[in-house]
């Protein structure tokens, strides 16, 4: 598992305005906490949820249908959550985002939490 990899990831049941269901999310945690996750107690990962219901917007990046991602979607920057690993689908990464993608997704992210 690798920052800006995008896997399937089981968000649970809906609550209020929160992501839920089985959807595609960026993994936004960095690389060297996703290589020693098994070596700590705490197994969070850092991911942005997408969606298929593109509105564009200053808080989203749009992703295009390639490889394993079946629709064209938005990194959704604004829903930032940290899972558990075992809510994450490791068994295949559906696409990677572009070095482009990153840069934009770093710097909305970036804006979002006012650094």
């Amino acid at each position: 598992m690798n920052r800006g990899e995008i896997y399937l990831v089981n968000f649970g049941k809906k609550y209020n305005s929160e992501f839920g269901k089985i959807r595609p999310a960026l993994i936004i945690q960095n690389d060297i906490a996703n290589r020693n996750i098994d070596k700590v107690a705490f197994k969070g990962v850092s991911v942005l949820p997408l969606t298929t219901n593109i509105t564009g917007g200053s808080l989203r990046v749009k992703i295009d249908k390639k490889e394993y991602l079946e629709h064209t979607s938005e990194v959704c920057i604004n829903e930032i959550c940290t899972l558990d690993l075992t809510r994450i689908d490791l068994s295949k990464v559906l696409t990677r985002v572009s070095k482009e993608q990153q840069d934009e997704i770093n710097s909305k992210l970036k804006k979002h939490l006012g650094m």
